[in-house]
């Protein structure tokens, strides 16, 4: 992602607890000012930015108020963020319960609701709030979390480390993304879209 940024000519910036650390493009790591900490440390990175953006990362935090703060901070006037994250509202939890495949991953410490995402983001300092559920996103969660249902306890490589729960994703697409058509609360994943004044 970072690389189709700076190819489209943008200067890049980022902060990950450890992705960054590992594998990065050389074209990207050369001028990009990439760091090794938490999204809470991301005011510290020099310069206003334009767009600050988050893919799954707000889960993972244990306080999401200095997370998006610390990314408020980081944006000039009139920039604006945008976060992907799980959905703690959507029809899966109720259905699945602690079998919702989103749980799988134990770093994953904090789910909001779109009403709870969008008062954290004002709260922030924030305007110009806009929560939406995303269509596409984790289509493979509505065949995860049935198996994780049916065959419960751990798996060294994850429930998508199965062939058989992997095809069953994959096959299941048209009607995953039919579901999520007539019911948006099915959807699995919230972005959060928001300016700072």
């Amino acid at each position: 992602m970072l690389r189709r940024f700076l190819d489209d000519g943008a200067e890049v910036a980022g902060v990950d607890p450890d992705q960054l650390g590992i594998g990065v493009d050389e074209v990207v790591r050369a001028p990009g000012d990439l760091r090794v900490r938490g999204i809470e440390h991301a005011s510290r990175l020099p310069g206003a930015r334009d767009l600050v953006y988050g893919i799954h990362v707000l889960e993972h935090v244990v306080d999401p108020h200095p997370a998006l703060r610390s990314s408020w901070e980081l944006l000039r006037p009139g920039g604006r963020a945008s976060f992907i994250t799980p959905a703690g509202d959507s029809t899966g939890v109720e259905r699945y319960g602690a079998a919702r495949w989103m749980l799988e991953d134990p770093t994953h410490v904090r789910f909001f609701s779109a009403d709870s995402l969008a008062r954290a983001a004002a709260k922030a300092g924030f305007v110009d709030i806009r929560v939406r559920r995303l269509l596409l996103d984790s289509l493979s969660v509505d065949a995860a979390s049935p198996a994780r249902a049916v065959r419960p306890g751990p798996r060294p490589r994850g429930v998508l480390g199965s062939r058989p729960v992997l095809a069953a994703a994959v096959a299941s697409v048209p009607v995953v993304v039919g579901q999520r058509l007539v019911s948006p609360r099915s959807r699995p994943t919230l972005q959060l879209i928001a300016r700072r004044p």
